[in-house]
């Protein structure tokens, strides 16, 4: 297999910093996201995590850190655990994910939670910053 390439976007007002790098082991969503279309900022990744799933790496954190995310973006964010899953399952890979949340936002702790849940994955919840 060729060697997967790293995908890197950089954070503006709508999208998140996305970092998704194999040979580093980074895999980070981080910021904001607003997208109108979370298809077209999402879709690379889960196509991404496809090909990464051939070959991961022996174990596979995913961090999320936002600062605000719209209804669309956490529809992918729950598809992006589930593959994370997936690809732990069907290799025998350890995945686990990371996510941050503000002091005060229950709404993104609430979020996490129903994700950790509904998809039965490993998500640590970490409190930052002060409300």
């Amino acid at each position: 297999m060729d060697t997967l390439r790293k995908i890197y976007r950089a954070k503006s007002d709508f999208y998140p910093r996305m970092v998704f790098d194999k040979e580093e082991g980074v895999f980070l969503i981080e910021g904001r996201s607003l997208p109108e279309d979370s298809e077209a900022v999402y879709g690379p990744v889960l196509d991404w995590l496809d090909e990464y799933g051939t070959q991961p790496n022996s174990e596979t954190k995913m961090v999320f850190n936002l600062e605000y995310y719209n209804s669309a973006s956490l529809r992918k964010f729950a598809d992006i655990l589930k593959k994370l899953k997936q690809i732990g399952m069907d290799n025998g890979t350890k995945v686990s994910a990371t996510w941050y949340y503000e002091d005060g936002d229950e709404s993104s702790l609430e979020n996490a939670e129903d994700l950790a849940s509904s998809i039965d994955i490993d998500l640590e919840m970490k409190m930052v910053g002060n409300a």
